[in-house]
């Protein structure tokens, strides 16, 4: 994967910015529609981003490779991930009674209960009003305590996909490429390409091409 045209065009840059894409369209979409509108959401992304590639001298052997790792193997795992999101956002986070009043005094009351309990279990003590007073504040505050755990664990999903994005990248980098291949790809953009000298006919015709940010 020939990357020519900067690393804004990088896998893990590009599948960012189509899954901001994504994330600010999920929110208002039904189960049943949320999968062929996050595709189409992020296939409009990529075009946008295409036309700028294009524009930097990218190939189009690298574009096919990018496209292919973001609608066939980002996107598939990231809409069961979005559609969990919107339903947890759109019924409270599963909390009970969507956190109202009557909803916190339940929970403040549990969590004296469970607080009194700690007490009485543990082999040493620790102060009574602390203790008492961790669990109130977590029993009151438990739906926020809620929202952002699952908000949290969603924003972590996402850092995932985008970082095993770029581990595939890199992994799966050329440094080394044939001659045949490196014209090919070049030509497909009409640049020129840079002929190492010949130093002898044994000599096997591979040449080293660094990344972009390598090269600067």
């Amino acid at each position: 994967m020939l990357n020519v045209a900067g690393s804004s065009f990088d896998f893990g840059n590009v599948l960012f910015a189509v899954l901001q894409e994504c994330e600010h369209v999920r929110r208002g979409l039904l189960p049943n529609e949320a999968e062929g509108r996050l595709m189409e959401a992020a296939r409009r992304k990529l075009a946008e981003i295409r036309e700028s590639y294009q524009e930097n001298g990218g190939t189009p052997g690298y574009w096919q490779e990018l496209e292919r790792e973001v609608l066939e193997t980002s996107l598939p795992a990231y809409i069961p991930e979005a559609v969990e999101q919107t339903r947890l956002e759109k019924s409270g986070y599963d909390v009970w009674r969507r956190g109202d009043a009557a909803a916190r005094v339940a929970f403040t009351l549990l969590g004296l209960t469970i607080g009194g309990l700690i007490k009485l279990a543990l082999p040493f003590q620790i102060p009574e009003n602390i203790l008492l007073f961790l669990m109130v504040l977590g029993g009151f505050l438990y739906p926020e305590i809620k929202r952002l755990l699952e908000d949290w664990r969603h924003t972590g999903a996402l850092n995932r996909m985008v970082s095993e994005a770029e581990r595939y990248q890199k992994n799966t980098d050329i440094h080394y490429v044939s001659e045949a291949r490196l014209e090919k790809e070049l030509d497909a953009v009409g640049r020129p390409v840079e002929r190492a000298p010949e130093e002898g006919a044994e000599q096997p015709p591979l040449r080293m091409v660094p990344r972009d940010h390598e090269r600067r």
